[in-house]
C-alpha cells in the first residue's frame, strides 16, 4: 500500500501502553484523529491543536504531538507572497500488532482542509446514498470515498470510487464484493449532488472528494460508525484508478477525509512527502 510519509512516524509499544487497543491480534484498527495547524511563512508547523486529547489513548497524543510540528510544506502564497494559514487536519492513525504482545503505531494518511482565508466549494443539492439491504442484512458496513467532477455551473458529471474501506473482517473475495455494493451505491447518489457554481468558469470543471459512511444501527440504541479516539477494525481497500486524476490527486491520504466533507482537490497544503510502499 501505498502511503505518505511525512515523517518517520512511527512507534512499537507494549500492547497495555496502546489502551483500548485492537483485541483480535489477527486484525488492524484504526482512528481517525483532527486538529488544527498554524503552517508559517517558510512552510514550518508554527502550532498544532488536537480535537478532543482526552478522549485519545495516551499513545495516539504522543505520537501526534511529537510528528506534526516535524512535517514541512510548500509556502503558501497569496498575489505572488508567502502567508501564514490555519488549517484543519484529518490523521489516520494505524495500530498494527506485531506478536509478543507488541504493537506498530503509524500515521498511514493525512487529510488537510482549507485554509482559514480560502472560500471552498458547497453542496446545493445532497442526495444520501440508500444502505444496500443485502449488506444491511449481512451486517456489512464501511466507509465510501468518491471523487466527483463537477462542471462549471455546479452539476456532476463524473463520480468514481477511489477507495471502500471495510469495518468487518471477512475473506478479500467476500469484502470486494461488499465494496463494490457500497460503492456502487454511493456513486449513484453523489452523481445527483449540485454543488455552487464555479467562480470562474474558464475552467473546464473542478474535482471534488467527500466520504459516506454506511453503519448499522443497533437495537436499543448504539451504531457501528466510529467512534471519535475509538480503535475500529480497519480493512482498507485498495486505491482505485481514475482517469481523470493526475498522481498527486490519486494517493495520499484517501481515508483520512472525515466522513461527509467536501474537498475541493487542488487546494490548501502541498506537502514535501515522500511515497514508500510498505
Amino acid at each position: 500500500m501505498k502511503r505518505w510519509l511525512l515523517c518517520c512516524a512511527g512507534m512499537v509499544l507494549s500492547m497495555a501502553a496502546l489502551a483500548a487497543s485492537p483485541q483480535d491480534g489477527s486484525v488492524r484498527a484504526s482512528m481517525l484523529v483532527t486538529g488544527t495547524i498554524v503552517e508559517v511563512r517558510d512552510g514550518s508547523v508554527a502550532s498544532c491543536t488536537i480535537d478532543h486529547p482526552e478522549k485519545l489513548p495516551p499513545a495516539v497524543g504522543s505520537l501526534l504531538t511529537s510528528a506534526i510540528p516535524t512535517w514541512k510544506f510548500d509556502p503558501m502564497a497569496t498575489d505572488g507572497k508567502a502567508t501564514a494559514a490555519r488549517v484543519p487536519i484529518a490523521v489516520r492513525v494505524v495500530a498494527t500488532t506485531l506478536g509478543e504482545d507488541k504493537v506498530r503505531l503509524e500515521i498511514e494518511g493525512v487529510h488537510f482542509g482549507p485554509q482559514d482565508h480560502h472560500p471552498g466549494i458547497a453542496v446545493v443539492k445532497q442526495e444520501k446514498p440508500v444502505y444496500p439491504p443485502a449488506a444491511e442484512r449481512a451486517l456489512v458496513y464501511g466507509t465510501v470515498y468518491l471523487a466527483m467532477r463537477v462542471d462549471p455551473a455546479g452539476k456532476v458529471t463524473d463520480a468514481a470510487v477511489q477507495q471502500v474501506d471495510m469495518g468487518v473482517v471477512k475473506r478479500d473475495a467476500e469484502l470486494n464484493h461488499w465494496r463494490e455494493l457500497l460503492g456502487r451505491a454511493s456513486r449513484e447518489a453523489a452523481s445527483q449532488w449540485v454543488f455552487t457554481p464555479a467562480s470562474d468558469a474558464t475552467r473546464p470543471y473542478r474535482i471534488v472528494r467527500t466520504s459516506f459512511t454506511f453503519a448499522l444501527n443497533a437495537i436499543g440504541g448504539g451504531s457501528t460508525k466510529p467512534a471519535y479516539g475509538q480503535w475500529n477494525v480497519y480493512e482498507p481497500g485498495p486505491v482505485q484508478p481514475v482517469p481523470w486524476l493526475d498522481d498527486k490527486q490519486a494517493t495520499g491520504g484517501v481515508d483520512a477525509l472525515p466522513d461527509g466533507d467536501i474537498d475541493l482537490v487542488g487546494q490548501g497544503l502541498h506537502v514535501r512527502a515522500q511515497q514508500s510502499r510498505i
